[in-house]
């Protein structure tokens, strides 16, 4: 019985590949593995009559996921996962479809990789996972197993797009996180050119004169008065101490395989947070709010605490960055389940 496979003639046509994801290739790829084992399973199993409806549900779910591989999906599709969840979601119940036509010898070999997925999302005590544990342990799997890997199979995929959806969620919010703050740092940027004095970076340095000790100020630009670059100024020294911050995170991280990636939003939020942090700190720093510290005295020591404050940022982001790896690792098919921070 045939499920209307794609033969190599026409992949030009369909256009799997025509837009970039690697997603996509691997939904492909899959989708043509499932294709083949199950025409071959259809063919041979067991001699019996092929059950029609499996053939025709497993051929349906392909072409629904070949689909949204092959199409082209906007920023609010991106957004809400419809194109890479809709794919997987169909490869993932035609593969369930398959265990239920596989044949009965084959289906024995196959139950590691049903247990190896299901220790990947289900917690160990879940009644499904033990009982194929123990059918797996007492060495005779049969027949009437075959419910029992479906559903182990279906439960671990689901508990799979519940913890993907929580990384596409935090990725998400990050973004918003990210373009909010943006906007604000810029705000107060652009207010820092335009009015110097309303937000002072400058330092204060004790200057000697006739009349005794007298503050002098020195600014970032060099000036002895507020300028209209001093903002600017330190907003790229803090961007410059976030950067430095992002290239030592990125030596010791190590990404998960994941259908999303949280690694670039996370990198981008350093910035504007870099930005901010340079901002406050030199504000705290001249306020007087810390006792002993009376000011800053030069230019290079402004510029210097700027990028210091800049670096500084990772002690904020860094809550972001473990939220990020307890979902990420949750969502991982690599960590055993309970590794991860499995919570709303």
């Amino acid at each position: 019985m045939s499920l209307d496979p794609i033969s190599p003639e026409r992949i030009g046509d369909t256009g799997v590949l025509r837009w970039p994801g690697t997603w996509r290739v691997y939904v492909a790829t899959r989708s043509e593995e499932i294709r083949a084992d199950a025409e071959r399973a259809l063919a041979v199993r067991d001699g019996a009559c092929p059950p029609t409806s499996a053939a025709e549900g497993i051929g349906t779910h392909l072409t629904r996921a070949e689909s949204y591989a092959r199409s082209r999906h906007g920023l609010r599709r991106w957004l809400t996962g419809h194109a890479i969840e809709g794919a997987w979601s169909n490869i993932n119940s035609a593969t369930v479809m398959l265990y239920g036509v596989l044949p009965t010898a084959e289906l024995c070999g196959r139950i590691t990789e049903v247990l190896a997925i299901g220790r990947a999302y289900l917690p160990d005590d879940d009644p499904r996972l033990a009982q194929l544990k123990a059918r797996f342990a007492a060495g005779d799997p049969g027949e009437n197993d075959r419910p029992l890997m479906q559903s182990v199979l279906r439960a671990a995929y689901t508990a799979q797009a519940m913890e993907t959806g929580r990384v596409r969620s935090f990725r998400n919010l990050l973004l918003g996180g990210v373009v909010m703050l943006s906007l604000i740092v810029l705000g107060v940027v652009v207010v820092g050119a335009i009015w110097p004095d309303a937000v002072p970076m400058c330092g204060n340095q004790p200057a000697i004169s006739p009349q005794g000790p007298t503050p002098a100020r020195i600014c970032p630009t060099g000036g002895l008065r507020p300028g209209h670059g001093d903002v600017p100024l330190v907003a790229l020294i803090g961007v410059l101490g976030a950067a430095l911050s992002t290239a030592t995170s990125l030596s010791t991280r190590s990404e998960l395989s994941t259908r999303y990636s949280l690694a670039v939003v996370q990198n981008l939020l350093k910035g504007p947070a870099g930005i901010a942090t340079a901002v406050l700190g030199l504000l705290i720093l001249n306020s007087g709010f810390i006792p002993g510290f009376s000011g800053l005295a030069s230019q290079p020591a402004i510029l210097v605490w700027a990028m210091a404050f800049g670096y500084g940022q990772q002690i904020v982001t860094r809550f972001v960055d473990q939220r990020a790896d307890n979902l990420l690792s949750a969502a991982s098919p690599l960590t055993p389940s309970g590794r991860g921070t499995r919570t709303a």
